[in-house]
């Protein structure tokens, strides 16, 4: 088990699945470039690349995941550790919005 690399619309998260949810928030590419940079090291971007250009075939740096719903499939992202729809996700995570039932993601100072 370990971490993927999620695009949901144009933004990329880091997805763990060992907590079946995301670890960052979303960021645009060179946020997440340097997000990854800080948190590996220059070891850990040689492999970005191609990592990057399965996500930008199939939204998930997943080999065996056809696209980031796959990825996200049994997720527990929301309150509770309920499970999220990518769109949910998507305002949760990206775009720091409310979502079902007036959870609101913490915000980030």
């Amino acid at each position: 088990m370990g971490k993927f690399i999620v695009k949901i619309k144009d933004y990329y998260l880091e997805w763990s699945t060992i907590v079946d949810a995301p670890v960052t928030f979303g960021m645009k590419i060179e946020d997440f470039k340097r997000y990854y940079r800080d948190m590996y090291g220059q070891e850990g971007m040689r492999g970005l690349q191609i990592r990057l250009d399965r996500v930008e075939q199939k939204g998930t740096s997943a080999i065996d995941h056809e696209d980031a719903n796959d990825t996200i499939r049994f997720n527990r992202a929301g309150p509770r550790e309920g499970k999220l729809r990518i769109h949910e996700i998507y305002k949760a995570y990206c775009l720091m919005e409310p979502i079902r039932d007036g959870w609101m993601v913490p915000t980030v100072d």
